[in-house]
Parts: structure tokens; sequence; C-alpha cells
């Protein structure tokens, strides 16, 4: 009887400590104080002040779409990026292409056809939705905690292999964006978020490789793009310019074709 009695109460012992494990991982998931120390040691990773003072970024490189798994054929691009504003050229002459937006205009420049183009809505949104959840943009507000709440997520598989701690930023109007961070490093290994598309909503992915020091700021000079689990693109960075002079005249709308440069 006595050892019944034994058992039953190290069995309820047992319970009560799993129950408070329980509440405790819980609690600490939920941490937005622990999330935000976790985003500032990834700033700090990445140069600090300095990064946060990074206003405008000229690239160049390659990109690689790729269809159903197997990749294309590579293409030079140029890409200036400003506060809520960006230029994307491929190609040259004939063949060149601009994809630009601002808060001023949206258009397209398609060499081949000799034509300037308003975006659609469609593509105007989806610049949107790619700033909004772009790393640097992420980042930055969930640093300045500015119309969004952090939660740590813990531990997390973000692919197969890879590990590492998370934090999702949600934003007021239910949109998220999960960041996954090395543990050693900080610096981030993805991000992830639902994103809409004609096709319908799908599950996105960046993922960053071969990070470089450029003058005390950290850069991830490969980034893999994932769509619902597959891969649909590469960008491979040859040029970084950080703080580059980009004039505004590049994201204004071209009276005509002559005007593209």
């Amino acid at each position: 009887m006595q050892g019944r009695q034994t058992l039953a109460y190290w069995l309820l012992a047992f319970v009560l400590i799993a129950t408070n494990v329980g509440l405790a991982q819980e609690q600490d998931e939920n941490d937005p104080a622990k999330a935000l120390a976790l985003v500032r040691a990834s700033i700090k990773a990445r140069g600090g002040e300095a990064y946060l003072k990074v206003r405008t970024t000229m690239t160049r490189g390659q990109f690689t779409a790729y269809e159903k798994g197997v990749s294309g054929n590579p293409q030079a691009f140029i890409d200036y990026i400003a506060p809520n504003r960006e230029r994307l050229e491929f190609g040259k002459s004939d063949y060149k292409v601009v994809q630009a937006n601002s808060e001023v205009a949206n258009w397209v420049y398609d060499g081949k056809a000799k034509q300037i183009k308003d975006q659609t809505d469609e593509q105007v949104k989806q610049f949107q939705q790619g700033v909004r959840y772009e790393l640097d943009n992420l980042l930055r507000v969930a640093n300045a905690q500015q119309g969004v709440t952090l939660v740590y997520l813990g531990r997390r598989e973000p692919w197969r292999s890879t590990f590492s701690e998370a934090v999702r930023v949600d934003f007021a109007d239910g949109g998220q964006g999960t960041i996954h961070f090395d543990s050693r490093s900080h610096l981030p290994l993805s991000i992830e978020y639902k994103s809409v598309t004609a096709e319908g909503s799908a599950t996105s992915e960046t993922r960053y490789f071969r990070w470089v020091d450029f003058s005390g700021i950290m850069f991830p000079t490969i980034q893999d793009f994932y769509r619902n689990g597959q891969q649909s693109g590469r960008v491979s960075f040859d040029e970084v310019n950080l703080n580059a002079s980009i004039p505004d005249k590049l994201f204004a709308k071209p009276t005509s074709i002559k005007e593209v440069k």
C-alpha cells in the first residue's frame, strides 16, 4: 500500500513538473523582449549603427530563374534601391528590360517591344509586398517596433539539418514574416512569409549565404528564393555599393524610349 502511495506521489510530482516546464516554454516562446534582443543582436552582427544608417544600395550580379527545380541561364542585372523605391534592369540595348517603382511612378520598359508601360495594379502590389517582407525592412521595422508585434519562436529547423532561433514579425493588418537567425553568428539564415500571387496564396522563402563584409557592414552575396518549398530563383551579387549616390531621375517615368539609358 505504501509503495502505491509513493508511486502516486512521484507520478503527481512528474505531472506538475512537466506542466510547469510546458508553461515556462510557452511563456519563453512568446516573450517579446527575447525576440527584440535577438533582432538587435542580428543588427549588431550586421554592423550596428553603420548598418542602420544605410539608405541606398546599388548592386550588380547574376539572376538565375528556376523552373520546376531546374535552373535556367543566368541573366546580368543592375539593381538600385532607395527607401520605397527600386529600379531593376536586365540586359542591354534591344534586350533591355527595366522595372521601376516609386511613390509617384510605377513603370516597365521593354527594349524588344520598344515600349514604356505603367505597371498593372497586380505588379504594384507585388512590389509593395516584396518591400514589406524584404530582410532589411523587416529588421528595421522589428527594431523600431513601429506597427508590429514581435513573437519569439525559439529553436526551429527552417530546412533539413539547419537549425535556427526564430522571430515572427506580426503586422497590424494580419501579415506575418518570420526571420530565422543563426544562433552563433546571429546573422539571418532565411525569411519566410505568405505571399499573394496571381495564382493564389503561396509560402515564399529567401535563404541567405556567403556573407561578405563591405566596410564593416555584412551583406549576403548569395540569396536563394523558394515558393511552396521549391526553388524559384537565385541571385549572386558581384558588386555591392552601400549608400551609393542614386539620382532621382532613375525612378522617374521617361517621356520617350530615347530617355531610357
